[in-house]
């Protein structure tokens, strides 16, 4: 989305992160104040990436203002809770939510300005605590890591269900069989009619359909 394509009415651009390049930065901003219409864009940086913003003007020739805002820490824990009661509510939000802590993390890891931007300048349970995460997933990026700012919810994560009931089904399946045997069972091919294909699979599956019909019209 970040080049290529131009929809109307888009007034504001949100960088949750800082792109991997400084080109990025800016093909981003311009999916806004398209044709002579004016437009905003806001990249959210920690203060320990306060250096991308000199990145960014020696590199595009952009400037960049700071934008002052207080921080009202009521409405900060109201989303928090709001974020952490969908993930009780849903096991599947839970699995997306940790997901994608794991994903940032690991993308920030490998960001082409690693040298301004570093892991090891990030506040990894507060970052957890914004993903609003009901605990700490396990991943190597995290070993040795000071994580005593994460302040997770007292729940028992196994207890959380799937409103997908097949889902849940084979869940409860897995999760017994854990119980019992100390070992956890990889249900995949059991359980495969419960996947949601992506889009790029099931387009993939049309056209090997459409090809063999084809073969077959002309034999």
């Amino acid at each position: 989305m970040a080049r290529g394509i131009d929809i109307s009415e888009i007034d504001w651009v949100l960088q949750y992160d800082p792109p991997s390049t400084a080109s990025s930065f800016v093909h981003r901003c311009g999916r806004t104040a398209r044709i002579g219409n004016e437009g905003n864009a806001l990249l959210f940086l920690l203060e320990t990436e306060s250096a991308y913003v000199d990145f960014i003007k020696r590199n595009q020739k952009v400037e960049l203002r700071q934008m002052e805002r207080e921080l009202n820490e009521e409405t900060i824990d109201e989303c928090l809770q709001c974020m952490r009661r969908m993930q009780q509510r849903d096991r599947l939000m839970f699995d997306k939510a940790n997901r994608a802590f794991v994903s940032y993390v690991q993308a920030y890891n490998k960001h082409e300005c690693n040298l301004i931007l570093q892991l090891k300048d990030i506040d990894l349970g507060k970052l957890a605590m914004g993903f609003g995460l009901l605990r700490m997933p396990k991943m190597p990026e995290l070993k040795g890591k000071n994580l005593s700012s994460f302040i997770g919810p007292e729940i028992d994560v196994n207890t959380i269900p799937y409103v997908h009931k097949q889902r849940e089904l084979c869940r409860i399946k897995r999760l017994n069989e854990y119980q019992s045997t100390g070992v956890w069972t990889n249900n995949q091919k059991k359980c495969k009619q419960n996947r949601v294909e992506s889009w790029s699979e099931t387009k993939k599956k049309k056209l090997e359909r459409r090809e063999k019909r084809n073969i077959a019209r002309r034999i």
